[in-house]
Formats: C-alpha cells, structure tokens, sequence
C-alpha cells in the first residue's frame, strides 16, 4: 500500500469520533501466529493500528496491555488491547501552542468500539468517548508471539533478569464464578531478581475489570475499565495502584527521605488546609463548591487495592543469532548475597 506523504490534521480528526473495522493486511491480524512451543507476546513489535476513511494513511500505535475477557463454560471470549500514551492538543482560535498545553489521550481496542481516554490539565475536563467501529475505513492489531521461557520460581527470574531477558506476564482475575473472569498480558518493565530467590515486580498501566461484572459479549464502557500499575512479589497476589481523581495539592508536604531540600519547599498540613478552606468555603464561587473542588483535581495513582490473582511469567527468547546486549558485567551472586 502506497502512503502518501501530505500531512494530516490528527488534532482535527482527534476532536470527533474516532471507529474502525478489519483490515485485510495480512492473515496474521488479529490474533496470533500458531506454534507449538511457548509463545508470549512481543510487546515492541505489537500494534493496533487504524486507517481512516478518506485518508490513504495508516496509523500505527504499539500496544501496552492486552485483556481477555473470557466464560470457560461457554468457550468464549472478547479481547481489548490498550495503545500506549500519546500527546496531542486542542486547538484555540486562533490556533496558539503556547496558550494550549494539549492533553494526553489513550485508546481501547476492541472489535466494536474504540474508548479514547483523554486527560487534561484538569480531571474537570473529563470528556471520553466511545465511537462505533464504522468511523475508520479499517482497523485492527496485529499481536507479535516470540519463543518463550516459563518463569516458575524467583530464582529463574533471578536469572532472567541478570541476563538481560525481556519478560512478560499473563495475570488471570476470577469472580465468584471461577469460570468467568478476566486476564491481562503485559510487558514487565520493573523487576528485582534478589539474591535470595524472591522477586518484585512493579510494571504498568495496566487496565483492570471488575470480574464479576465483565461478561462475554456485553461491549464494555469507558467507566467499566480501573487505570492501574501493579507491584508484586508472588504469583498470587498483587498490589494495584488505581487511579483516581486527586487533589492537586496532595503530596504538597512531601519531603524526602534524605532530607535534601526541595526546589520547592514543602507545605505544612496547616498551610494546605488553610488553602482548602480559602478555596472552598466563605465566598460566592461562580460554579459549586463540588465542581470547584474537581477543577483542582487531576487524575493519579492515589488508591491501593490488594488482589488475589494467578501470574505466570515469561523470558523472551533472543531471536536466532542476535546475541544478548550487555551494557557491564554484574556482579557474581555470592558478591551481590554479601
């Protein structure tokens, strides 16, 4: 397929609805390539992508977590692949980039609906949307499986680490229903191999459902879907950070652990209740003092939940003939137990 080179006004397009439906590129879209030895997905070589209509162009946008949602009684299940974030802007008149800051946006993949999250500056500004998948002349993904190791104890991810192999985990959330629920792939991008044997893993976003809600082909919503990073040490449980909206001056009394100054001294708890109270009591504000209150929020990691869930873990296999890149030796074990 030839791509022209005119450029394209993706902040225009952005600002309306936004679809797709299945593209015949290759035979390989939309699910992935058959093998009989371990596979996972490659995350760096992943992609949802769009073309639009009218629009001899094709966008490509790498994927950052996959879901499955899925009913083992009845063999069925529905897929949702979050695209990693990107920048754009909104458009004042006229048009200025130094008067708008632009917001992040982050799209849902499925085979009905796109969900375009969009955060400003402000979490008042809360505006998603959940076109059809008719607005794009095609769309789809195409997920990479590479050769793979299972990682079933903290020593082998010890030894995957040290040796500089990427990984991925598949982490699986029942209900009360243990034939319903949900699963998530998704690339580890923060782990400790210890010498000791255990491991952490700290890694995201990630979206996360509500498995006794989530069922098999009910289209899912912008609000059934939790914005989270994950951090474990096991292979049954997890700590999710959720994201929420939040005071813009939490963590104003942070200071940290070193005690070095801040380029921006830390507040007192006093002095941030007497801003609150400024803010939001004792005069006539033009809107509610609840709407107030949410134009000083953005959204962030604020709330932590712990969850029972199974994780398996995988190494990455180098692909035949391309050694491991070392950037330094690292230390032997016994040096490192010491």
């Amino acid at each position: 397929m030839a791509i022209p080179s005119r450029a394209v006004n993706r902040r225009a397009w952005l600002a309306g609805a936004l679809s797709l439906s299945s593209l015949p590129l290759a035979a390989c879209l939309n699910r992935r390539s058959e093998s009989s030895e371990t596979t996972a997905t490659d995350f760096s070589r992943s992609f949802c992508y769009y073309i639009p209509r009218n629009q001899e162009i094709l966008v490509r946008i790498q994927i950052e977590c996959r879901c499955e949602v899925f009913d083992r009684s009845s063999g069925r299940s529905d897929e949702y692949f979050l695209t990693v974030r990107t920048q754009t802007g909104l458009r004042t008149d006229p048009p200025s980039d130094h008067l708008d800051p632009g917001y992040d946006f982050w799209m849902i993949f499925s085979g009905t609906h796109v969900l375009i999250r969009r955060v400003h500056t402000s979490s008042y500004n809360l505006n998603p949307s959940r076109p059809g998948v008719d607005r794009f002349h095609s769309s789809g993904w195409r997920l990479q499986s590479s050769p793979a190791r299972l990682l079933s104890s903290g020593k082998e991810v010890r030894e995957a680490v040290r040796s500089w192999r990427p990984l991925v985990a598949v982490s699986e959330f029942v209900g009360e229903d243990p034939s319903r629920g949900y699963r998530i792939e998704y690339p580890v991008k923060w782990a400790d191999g210890n010498p000791d044997h255990t491991f952490r893993v700290e890694t995201g976003p990630v979206v996360l459902l509500d498995p006794d809600r989530a069922r098999v082909g009910r289209s899912l919503e912008f609000d059934d879907f939790q914005w989270a990073y994950l951090d474990y040490r096991s292979f049954d449980r997890v700590r999710c950070f959720l994201e929420r909206p939040t005071s813009i001056l939490s963590g104003a009394t942070y200071q940290p652990p070193d005690r070095l100054p801040r380029r921006n001294p830390a507040l007192t708890s006093e002095q941030v209740a007497r801003i609150r109270k400024r803010l939001f009591s004792g005069w006539k504000p033009p809107l509610s003092f609840d709407r107030l209150r949410k134009l000083f929020q953005t959204d962030h990691h604020s709330v932590v939940d712990h969850r029972p869930v199974s994780t398996t873990l995988y190494a990455l296999n180098s692909p035949a003939g391309e050694p491991m890149a070392h950037s330094a030796a690292l230390p032997r074990a016994e040096e490192t137990a010491s």
